[in-house]
């Protein structure tokens, strides 16, 4: 298939790709595509013009929302232990294991740990203060 304009897709074509996703049973699949097709339009229109419009806007609705899954915590003491040890055993990355070590410790979203600066935390007091507005742009 050659290359093709940006204005050349319609929602239907789209909607066609968000369907064959969604019928695999990947439905937060097809939503996160759904949601990265709209940022590319909008780029696409926020830089000279590339796009007329963003199409991805029309098929708002037209996927089914996607069930939320929740996790249940760890709270039998015993099983804590279990987790714990099998961070102790972890065989990957360094880097990879302080951070389920700090995780299992701190109980923060994976993305405050992942983001967190060195300027964030006191060692003297032994804190780690984020700051209000990255708790929200981390996750």
């Amino acid at each position: 298939m050659g290359e093709r304009d940006i204005n050349e897709i319609k929602a239907p074509e789209l909607l066609v790709v968000l369907r064959r996703v969604e019928n695999r049973g990947a439905l937060e699949t097809a939503h996160r595509i759904h949601q990265n097709c709209g940022q590319i339009f909008r780029y696409a229109i926020a830089t000279a013009g590339r796009a007329e419009r963003d199409v991805s806007a029309d098929l708002r609705g037209a996927l089914p929302p996607a069930k939320a899954k929740h996790h249940p915590g760890i709270i039998d003491p015993v099983q804590i232990g279990v987790l714990l040890r099998a961070i102790d055993g972890y065989q990957g990355g360094h880097i990879t294991k302080c951070a389920l070590q700090m995780a299992a410790h701190v109980f923060v979203r994976p993305g405050e740990l992942r983001h967190a600066e060195w300027s964030e935390f006191n060692f003297e007091t032994c804190e780690w203060r984020i700051p209000a507005e990255c708790v929200f742009r981390r996750t």
